[in-house]
């Protein structure tokens, strides 16, 4: 099947449907900005559920969480609420072992074809990652957090972030790049968390960089737009190919002992 089949995706109900000339509403819900949808190759897809079907338990990585130790925030019972919930999440895939067809996701957003701009991260710069292993990355990426997506829906801490949230920067100009990955709302905060996963032998501290940035960023934003009083943010990080997981909850020490 190609990876282009002229549908789009609703973020919000996950309904794909034919696209139309000049519109993105959703025939199911009526969400109004749905995206071009993208086919993830059956082949990266069937690779990833035979990986979850012959693997044993996830472990938790907890090299991770000292890394964050000194950026982590006071509330002890917060932490660990936290880092309970997320192994609960990860125990689910082997708990679905037999549904994964249903639970890992078919479809993507294809952003260039929806607002017509290059994907940034795409271009094979000197030194970096080809072109290939990007996109191998990209679709892993999108497949767990498809699944994790699919377990948050039943867990009763964490909410989807279902589309981009708008907002005002200082000049009053309007934007909607700021989508974390997930709430984690707990004694009336709502913290975003963003999900990220790595190739075999990548959990690294290197590599945790451009993550806790985005996590940041995304601390930061949800002090003005929800109720994160306390501009705290999360991380969940793993890698399928070595099945290790972690998870931190950072505060704004982050900003300056994690550069």
């Amino acid at each position: 099947m190609s990876d282009f089949d002229n549908l789009y995706l609703c973020p919000v109900c996950d309904n794909t449907g034919p696209l139309k000339i000049a519109s993105m509403v959703c025939d199911k819900c009526g969400f109004e900005g749905c995206f071009v949808a993208r086919h993830i190759n059956e082949g990266t897809r069937k690779f990833w559920i035979r990986k979850e079907a012959n693997s044993d338990n996830w472990r938790f990585e907890s090299r991770f969480k000292t890394m964050m130790k000194n950026v982590t925030p006071d509330d002890k019972e917060l932490v660990k609420v936290f880092t309970k919930s997320v192994k609960e999440l990860f125990r689910e895939f082997v708990a679905n072992k037999n549904d994964l067809e249903n639970i890992f996701p078919k479809f993507t957003r294809d952003y260039k074809r929806t607002t017509g701009r290059r994907e940034t991260g795409w271009k094979n710069k000197s030194g970096q990652k080809s072109v290939t292993k990007q996109k191998n990355s990209s679709l892993r990426g999108a497949i767990y957090e498809g699944a994790i997506n699919y377990f948050c829906e039943a867990h009763e801490l964490f909410e989807n972030v279902r589309s981009p949230i708008p907002y005002f920067d200082k000049g009053r100009e309007l934007h909607s790049d700021y989508e974390p990955d997930i709430w984690f709302n707990f004694n009336g905060q709502q913290i975003p968390v963003e999900f990220k996963t790595y190739a075999l032998n990548d959990m690294v501290k290197s590599k945790f960089k451009k993550g806790i940035k985005q996590s940041r960023r995304y601390g930061h934003l949800s002090f003005i737009t929800h109720k994160n009083p306390n501009k705290l943010s999360a991380l969940i990080v793993c890698s399928p190919g070595g099945r290790t997981f972690s998870c931190a909850i950072v505060d704004q020490k982050a900003d300056t002992k994690l550069r």
